[in-house]
C-alpha cells in the first residue's frame, strides 16, 4: 500500500490552492477551472491539486469530470478518507449509486463507523429506493450515543436525510417537529434551513395542507436567495434571438441522427419522456449532459455576475470552422455513451441551442417538452436544485424566465432547418402512445409496451425528478396550480395572464 502523501517542505503548490479556494469562495468556479487544469499538468501527482479539479467541476455540474478528478486523486492518496467520501459524492451526483456504495464502504473500512459515510449510504440507498434499509439506517443513527455528541451542523443533516423518507416511510409528524427544531438553531447555515423548509413545504403538500406548504416553499427559497437580474437575461435572450433568426450559419459534416435532445423548461416532462423512450433496445440514456454548453463556453462565455448559461449570441464567431470543431468536441462526449445505437441528451437548458443543435449535428431529433406554465412555474418554486438556479426563486423571477423561454422557443420554430416535436405534458400522461410514436417514427423506431413500463427499469435517474419516474404514469400534478390559486397572483401577474 503508498504511503500518504507528503507536501515538500517548500511547497509551491499551497499559495496556489489557497487562491483557487477562495475564488471557488467566492462562486468564481469557471474562472478558476483553466487554472486548475494548468496546475495538474505541471503538478499531475499532487492529490490536493487533483482533489481541487474535482472540487471545482462537481460545483460546476460536471459530473464525469469531477468524478475522473477524484479518481485519480483517490489512487494518489489512498489514504484519505475525506477524498474518498468525496468521490462517493461524486458517485452519487452522477447518478452511479452502486458505485458510490462500494465506495462508502471503503471509506469505513479504513475509518469504521465514520459518521458522513453512514448518512451518506442512507441518502445513496433512498436514491436506489431502498427505502427500509435507509430507515433502518436512519434510526441507528439518530439512537447512536455518539451522534449526540456530533457538532449541530451534523445532526441537522443526519434530520434532513431522514427526512426524505416522510411521509411514506416516517412519520410526518415527528420528521416535521425535527425540521422544525434544525430551522429554529441558531448557526444553521442558509443552505440547510433552505432545505429544512422545502422539505416542509413538501410534507405539508403531500398531507394537503397547501397553505403551510406554500408557506415554507416561501421561506425555503427567501433563506437562501441568490442576485438574479431578469432584465439583463431577457436582453441576452433577445440577441440570442438575433443571432439564429435567419438560420443562416453553416452546419458540421456529421451526421447527427443518432442524437435525441429532450429539453425545454426544468419540470416540464424531461425526465419522464427520456425514461419512456429509452426503455427501448437501442436507445442509451445520456441524461443531463453538458457537452452543448462546454462548447459555446469556448466560443461565447458566459459575462460575469451570475448568469446561468453561455448563450450564443455572436453571430460572427460561428464559422464554419468554428462550426466543425464545436461540433466534433461534443461528439466526444456523445460517443463516450454509446458508439452506436440512439443517445439522449435530457439537458433542459439545451432550449437555448436550439438552432445551434440543429447545425451542429444535422438530421438530429428535438423534442420539445411544454407543460402549463403555471404548473411548471409552481415546480419549480417547489423544488430543491442540487445546483443553484436563481430565477426558480420567486414567483416574479419565475413569470419573467418563462415569458423569455417561450419568446425563445416561438422564435426558433420560425428558424428555417428547425424541426421540433412538440411534447405536451398533460398529453403525454395521458396518451403516451399518440405523443411519443411520432419520435419512434421520425428515428425509424418500432412502439414498445416496456415503454409503458417505465417505472419498473432499474435505470438510475440523477436528477430531481428521481423519484417521480419510479411512479406509474400519473395525472396528479396536472393543474395543481389550481390547490394554490389564492397565492399565485404574482405568478400570473409576471407570465401576463391577469386575473
Amino acid at each position: 500500500m503508498p504511503k500518504p502523501f507528503r507536501p515538500p517542505k517548500n511547497d509551491p503548490v499551497r499559495p496556489k490552492l489557497a487562491a483557487a479556494s477562495k475564488a471557488m469562495q467566492q462562486g468564481r468556479h469557471s474562472a478558476v477551472l483553466p487554472k486548475l487544469d494548468a496546475l495538474r499538468k505541471a503538478h499531475p501527482k499532487d492529490p490536493r491539486v487533483v482533489w481541487a479539479l474535482g472540487s471545482c467541476n462537481a460545483a460546476l455540474g460536471r459530473h464525469a469530470e469531477s468524478i475522473e478528478a477524484y479518481e485519480a486523486a483517490t489512487k494518489l492518496d489512498d489514504h484519505h478518507v475525506d477524498l474518498r467520501l468525496a468521490l462517493a459524492y461524486a458517485y452519487q451526483r452522477g447518478g452511479r449509486y452502486e458505485q458510490a456504495l462500494v465506495t462508502l464502504e471503503q471509506a469505513l473500512y479504513r475509518r469504521p463507523g465514520d459518521f458522513a459515510a453512514r448518512r451518506m449510504q442512507a441518502s445513496v440507498l433512498m436514491d436506489l429506493a431502498r427505502w427500509e434499509k435507509a430507515a433502518n439506517l436512519i434510526d441507528r443513527l439518530t439512537d447512536d450515543p455518539k451522534t449526540a455528541r456530533l457538532p449541530d451542523a451534523d445532526r441537522a443533516m443526519l434530520t434532513i436525510t431522514g427526512a426524505r423518507l416522510a411521509p411514506k416511510h416516517r412519520d410526518p409528524e415527528k420528521t416535521l417537529a425535527e425540521l422544525q427544531a434544525v430551522s429554529k438553531t441558531p448557526g444553521t447555515s442558509k443552505s440547510n434551513l433552505s432545505t429544512c423548509h422545502w422539505h416542509m413545504g413538501r410534507i405539508h403538500d403531500a398531507v394537503g395542507d397547501t397553505d403551510s406548504a406554500f408557506l415554507h416553499y416561501t421561506k425555503g427559497n427567501e433563506a437562501n436567495m441568490l442576485p438574479w437580474n431578469p432584465d439583463e437575461h431577457s436582453a441576452r435572450v433577445s440577441r440570442v434571438i438575433e443571432c439564429w433568426k435567419d438560420g443562416d450559419l453553416p452546419s458540421a459534416p456529421r451526421d447527427g441522427s443518432r442524437l435525441v435532445f429532450v429539453l425545454g423548461m426544468m419540470r416540464s416532462g424531461t425526465s419522464l419522456t427520456e425514461q419512456m423512450l429509452t426503455q427501448i433496445d437501442g436507445f442509451t440514456p445520456g441524461g443531463e449532459m453538458n457537452a452543448v454548453s462546454r462548447q459555446v463556453t469556448a466560443v461565447d462565455p458566459a459575462p460575469p455576475g451570475g448568469a446561468l448559461r453561455p448563450l450564443p449570441t455572436t453571430k460572427s464567431r460561428y464559422t464554419q470552422a468554428i462550426i466543425d470543431r464545436m461540433a466534433t468536441e461534443a461528439w466526444v462526449y456523445y460517443d463516450a455513451v454509446a458508439r452506436t445505437g440512439y443517445i439522449t441528451d435530457k439537458q433542459p437548458y439545451n432550449f437555448f441551442y436550439v438552432p445551434l443543435i440543429a447545425k451542429l449535428f444535422p438530421g438530429c431529433t428535438i423534442v420539445h417538452c411544454t407543460r402549463d406554465p403555471q404548473d411548471t412555474c409552481l415546480s419549480n418554486f417547489f423544488q430543491s436544485f442540487s445546483r443553484p438556479h436563481p430565477q426558480t426563486q420567486s414567483l416574479e423571477r419565475l413569470g419573467r424566465y418563462y415569458r423569455d423561454y417561450q419568446r425563445c422557443m416561438g422564435a426558433f420554430a420560425e428558424i428555417p432547418g428547425v424541426d421540433m416535436i412538440e411534447m405536451p405534458y398533460e398529453r403525454l400522461v395521458a396518451e403516451p402512445r399518440e405523443r411519443l410514436t411520432p419520435v419512434l417514427d421520425r428515428i425509424g423506431l418500432a412502439w414498445d409496451d416496456a415503454i409503458l413500463r417505465f417505472h419498473e427499469s432499474d435505470r438510475t435517474v440523477n436528477t430531481s425528478s428521481r423519484d417521480q419516474v419510479r411512479k406509474p404514469l400519473y395525472k396528479s400534478s396536472v393543474k395543481k396550480h389550481e390547490r394554490y390559486a389564492p397565492h399565485l397572483a404574482p405568478l400570473r401577474a409576471a407570465l401576463g395572464l391577469g386575473d
